[in-house]
């Protein structure tokens, strides 16, 4: 099953959070090693959408405020190199807008 058409990702999840170092669960190292810093996040934003749309859902979870989707993608970022995330998007009950809530690489996760 493929995610909701509609996507959206806020720029501040990723100007404000994924492409800036974390002292918790960091995100910037890896997406840097595929090519990704603050002077290309809109690829960035654009790569993850792309790719999302081309993936199956790996999970659906209900949750209070929706209903959450695990996507499981790949993709080679600007340098060539190939990178695996898993991202986490919700479907809001109220609106039926499809959120960006977070990506991971998927080497972390932990079954």
């Amino acid at each position: 099953m493929k995610i909701p058409s509609g996507l959206i990702i806020q720029d501040e999840k990723i100007t404000k959070y994924l492409l800036v170092y974390q002292p918790k669960s960091d995100k910037s190292r890896y997406l840097a090693l595929a090519g990704y810093n603050l002077d290309n996040w809109e690829l960035l934003k654009n790569d993850i959408i792309n790719a999302v749309e081309s993936s199956e859902i790996a999970k659906v979870t209900p949750s209070d405020w929706g209903t959450q989707f695990e996507v499981q993608s790949e993709w080679s970022g600007p340098n060539g190199r190939l990178i695996k995330v898993i991202t986490i998007w919700q479907q809001d009950e109220e609106t039926e807008l499809v959120r960006f809530i977070t990506l991971y690489p998927e080497k972390s996760r932990e079954n």
